[in-house]
C-alpha cells in the first residue's frame, strides 16, 4: 500500500506541465528519473491555481506506472486528486486501485475512496474508504482481506476465508498489519472474533511473534499444548522460545538459536524439563522421581578459506528414552553421533581430523560406545602418468578410547597404484597394486564383552595386494532397444592369515555380502580386519533401453576363495571358500512402474534364500503405491528379520489427496505402525487430517493412538490440534 508514490507521481505531473495541451505526450527530464505523461487534454488555470489532466491519463517514472480518469493539481491548497479507476502499479509488484484520491499536506496526508490492493504474495485488501497519516500510516474503514481467488464458475459464491475488519491499519515503517474488532468468517460464516490481532506486512521476510501453536491429549505425555515464539535478533541470527506443558510431566522448555556469519553458520537447539524416569534395573522397572531430563543438538560450520573449513555436529540426550517419549523425533534414532571436525580440500586431495563421540539408544546391556579422539586422514591421487596410471596414497590415525575397555591407537599407511588399458576388440583390464601397512598400541582393561581374549601389545601388520579387473562389454541395438551385456570378473591376492589376535576388532565387526561390495578389494567397510588371501570374484551384467522412458537391468555374481581365515570366523559370509550368489534386478517399463529386486542365494541350496530385498513404486503421483519388503536371514551375529512397509497415496481432487501406510514385522508377527491422512489444499487454505498408531514399547515409552488436525491459513501461519 505504498499511498505516498501515488502522491509524489501527481506532484511531479503538475510541475512539469506549463500549459494546455490535447492528446499529446509530454517528457521531461528531473533530477532522478523522466517521468512521461500520456493524455487526452491538459490544461492550467492560473487564477485558480489548478493544473488538470483528463481523459485516459498515464504517468510513468521508471517502473511505476499510474492510471487514472483525471489527475489534478492545485497549487495553492497543495492538493493532489486522481479520481476515475486509479490504478497504481509498484515496482515491486503491488497494485492499487482507488476510484478517489485526495492528499495534502505535502503529501502525507489525504483520503481514499473504494480502496483495493493486490499485494505481491496474490492476497488482497479492499476497504471503503482510507486515511493516510504522517505518509506511513494508512488506516482502512470496513475492510477485508484475504488471499483466496473467488470461484471462477460462480463469483458470488464467499470465499473460503477472509477476515473482515472495522478498521485496518497498515503502518509502513513498522512493516506490520493491525486489524480491530475482526471477524475470521470461512465460506461465509463468521467463525472467530478478536478484537486485536496483527501480521508483517509482505515485504518482512521475517518478524518477532508467536508462531503457530500444538495443541494434544493422549500418547505418552498424556497431553499438551506447544507455543512457539520466535524472536528476530538481528539480520544474521533469531530464536526461538518454545515453553511445552505437558499433563503427565509438568513443563518442557526447549528453543533453537541460529546464527549466520560471512564465514560460517551455528545451529543450537535443545530442551530440559524435570520429569519421572522409568529405568528397568536387574529386570525390574524402577521410576526415578523428577529428575533432570532433556537433548542439546548443535550444528555449525566455519570455513577459513577456500581449501580449509571447520565445524562441528552435536546430538545428546540426559537419557535413552527422553526423544522418543517427548517427541523430539528429528535429533535422532537407535545411535547419537557427535562429531568434530577440521577438514581440506584440494584437487585430488583431502585431509580431515575428526573427534566423534556416540550415544547408545537402543535397550538391553550392550558395552560402552568408544570416543575417538583424533582421527586424522589424508588421500591424495597424483595426475595421471604418461602410461594413464595413477599413483594414491590414504593415511589415517585414530586414537579410541572407552572409560572403561580397551584404548588402542592406529596408524594406517596404504600407498597404491592403478592403470586401466582398453584392447583394439573392447576388453577393459584394470590393474591395482597397494601395500598396507598397519601399527597398533593396544591397552587392555576390565570390560569382558569388548575384544575379549585381547592382551596389551604393541603390533601391526603388513599387507601387498594386487588386484586385476576385467570387463568385456557387448552392445547390440535391435530398433529402438539398445542392448548390453557385460561380463565381469576379478582376481585380488594378498599373504593370508593377516589379522592377529593382538589387533583388537573396533570397526569391522559387521559385513553384508551383497552385489554392491562383490568386486571389492577388501569387503570388511573398517580397517581393523581386512579380507586377505587369493580370491576370484565373477558376474555378470545385462542391461537394455528403450527409445523413452523403458529400461531394465539386472546383474548376478559369486566370488570363491582359495584359503580361509581362522580370524574372520565370526562372519559366516566370509569363512567359507564359495560366496552367496547375490545380485539384483531393475524393472522400469514406463514412468508409472519402477521396481528393484535384490537378492542373496545360498551356493550350496539355491533354492534357500539368504536375503530377499523388493523396494517398488506403480501409479502415477495421483494414484501411487509405493512399498517394500525385506527378508535377510539368521547370521551368528544378527537374528533372521523379515518386514513389510507400504504406502499408498492418490490425489482424489484437485485439493483433496489421502495417504496410507503400514509397517509390519513378519517375523514377530506383528505390526511395528499404521498412519494415514486426509489433506485439503488450495491457494489460501490447507487442512489436514493425519491418524497414527504406534505399536513401540520401551521402559517409559507405551504403544499409542494419535490423530492431528492441522489447518493452515496461508499468509497467516498455522493452527494444529492433536487428539489421541
Amino acid at each position: 500500500m505504498r499511498l505516498g508514490w501515488i502522491l509524489v507521481v501527481l506532484v511531479m505531473t503538475a510541475l512539469i506541465v506549463p500549459g494546455v495541451a490535447e492528446a499529446q505526450v509530454t517528457t521531461q527530464q528531473i533530477p532522478d528519473q523522466p517521468v512521461l505523461i500520456t493524455a487526452d487534454e491538459l490544461s492550467q488555470d492560473e487564477e485558480l491555481g489548478t493544473i488538470i489532466a483528463r481523459g485516459n491519463v498515464e504517468i510513468t517514472q521508471g517502473e511505476r506506472v499510474l492510471l487514472a480518469n483525471t489527475v489534478s493539481y492545485n497549487q495553492k491548497s497543495d492538493t493532489v486528486s486522481a479520481s476515475g479507476n486509479v490504478t497504481l502499479m509498484e515496482p515491486g509488484g503491488e497494485v492499487i486501485f482507488a476510484e478517489f484520491v485526495e492528499l495534502t499536506d505535502k503529501l502525507k496526508n489525504g483520503i481514499v475512496r473504494q480502496l483495493r490492493i493486490l499485494l505481491t504474495d496474490e492476497s488482497r485488501f479492499a476497504a471503503s474508504e482510507a486515511e493516510r497519516r504522517d505518509g506511513n500510516l494508512t488506516i482502512m474503514k470496513r475492510a477485508i482481506y484475504s488471499p483466496c481467488e473467488a470461484c471462477k464458475k460462480d463469483p458470488s459464491r464467499p470465499l473460503v476465508w477472509q477476515i473482515k475488519a472495522e478498521t485496518v491499519e497498515h503502518d509502513q515503517e513498522r512493516q506490520e498489519i493491525r486489524y480491530r474488532n475482526a471477524f475470521l468468517e470461512m465460506f461465509g460464516v463468521p467463525v472467530v472474533y478478536v478484537p486485536y490481532f496483527s501480521h508483517p506486512d509482505p515485504t518482512v521476510k521475517r518478524k518477532s511473534g508467536f508462531l503457530a501453536p500444538d495443541f494434544g491429549t493422549g500418547g505418552n505425555l498424556g497431553g499438551f499444548i506447544r507455543l512457539p515464539y520466535y524472536v528476530v535478533l538481528d539480520k544474521d541470527k533469531d530464536a526461538t522460545v518454545t515453553p511445552i506443558y505437558t499433563k503427565d510431566e509438568g513443563l518442557v522448555m526447549s528453543g533453537e538459536y541460529r546464527q549466520r556469519f560471512d564465514k560460517g553458520e551455528i545451529n543450537l537447539r535443545g530442551s530440559i524439563t524435570e520429569a519421572d524416569r522409568t529405568k528397568t534395573e536387574d529386570g525390574v522397572e524402577v521410576v526415578r522421581r523428577n529428575r533432570i531430563r532433556g537433548h542439546a543438538a548443535l550444528d555449525g560450520r566455519f570455513d577459513f578459506d577456500e581449501t580449509w573449513r571447520a565445524g562441528a555436529n552435536v546430538e545428546r540426550a540426559t537419557d535413552r528414552s527422553y526423544l522418543r517419549r517427548f517427541n523430539f523425533f528429528d535429533e535422532g534414532g537407535d545411535m547419537l553421533e557427535s562429531n568434530a571436525y577440521v577438514e581440506g580440500f584440494r584437487p585430488r586431495t583431502y585431509a580431515a581430523a575428526n573427534l566423534y563421540a556416540f550415544q547408545d539408544l537402543r535397550s538391553g546391556d550392550r558395552p560402552e560406545q568408544p570416543f575417538i579422539a583424533p582421527l586424522v586422514q589424508y588421500n591424495h591421487v597424483s595426475e595421471a602418468d604418461r602410461y594413464g596410471g595413477r599413483y594414491n596414497v590414504d593415511t589415517d590415525f585414530r586414537v579410541l578410547t572407552r572409560s572403561d575397555g580397551p584404548t588402542t591407537q592406529r596408524f594406517s599407511l596404504r600407498p597404491g597404484y592403478e592403470i586401466s588399458h582398453t584392447t583394439d576388440f573392447g576388453l577393459l583390464t584394470t590393474f591395482r597394486g597397494s601395500l598396507r601397512a598397519d601399527l597398533y598400541n593396544v591397552n587392555q582393561t576390565s570390560d569382558a564383552r569388548v575384544n575379549q581374549g585381547v592382551d596389551d601389545s604393541v603390533t601391526g601388520r603388513f599387507l601387498p595386494r594386487a588386484t586385476m579387473d576385467v570387463r568385456y562389454p557387448l552392445v547390440r541395438s535391435t530398433g529402438n532397444i539398445r542392448q548390453i551385456i557385460e561380463p565381469i570378473a576379478m582376481f585380488t591376492a594378498s599373504p593370508t592369515g593377516q589379522n592377529p589376535g593382538e589387533i583388537p576388532n573396533e570397526d569391522s565387526t559387521a559385513f553384508e555380502a551383497d552385489d554392491t561390495n562383490l568386486f571389492s578389494e577388501d569387503r570388511l567397510a573398517g580397517g581393523d580386519r581386512v579380507e586377505s588371501g587369493q580370491r576370484f570374484a565373477y558376474g555378470l551384467r545385462f542391461a537394455a533401453y528403450g527409445a523413452r522412458d523403458g529400461q531394465a537391468s539386472a546383474f548376478i555374481g559369486q566370488s570363491y576363495r582359495l584359503n580361509t581365515d581362522e580370524k574372520l570366523s565370526n562372519s559366516s559370509l566370509l569363512d567359507r571358500d564359495v560366496s552367496d550368489i547375490v545380485g539384483r534386478i531393475d524393472i522400469r517399463p514406463n514412468r508409472y512402474l519402477d521396481v528393484l529386486y535384490r537378492f542373496a542365494f545360498s551356493a550350496e541350496k539355491f533354492a534357500e534364500p539368504k536375503r530377499n530385498d523388493i523396494t517398488f513404486t506403480l501409479g502415477p503421483p495421483a494414484y501411487q503405491l509405493r512399498g517394500s519388503y525385506s527378508f535377510v536371514s539368521a547370521t551368528s551375529q544378527f537374528e533372521e528379520r523379515e518386514e513389510i512397509k507400504l504406502t499408498l497415496k492418490t490425489k482424489i481432487t484437485d485439493n483433496w489427496s489421502f495417504e496410507a501406510s503400514t509397517h509390519r514385522d513378519i517375523d514377530a508377527g506383528e505390526y511395528l505402525r499404521h498412519s494415514g491422512s486426509l489433506t485439503y489444499e488450495d491457494e489460501c487454505i490447507a487442512f489436514d487430517i493425519i491418524g497414527t498408531r504406534s505399536f513401540f514399547q520401551d521402559e517409559d515409552i507405551d504403544p499409542s493412538d494419535s490423530i492431528l488436525f492441522k489447518l493452515r491459513f496461508k499468509h497467516l501461519g498455522e493452527v494444529k490440534t492433536t487428539a489421541g
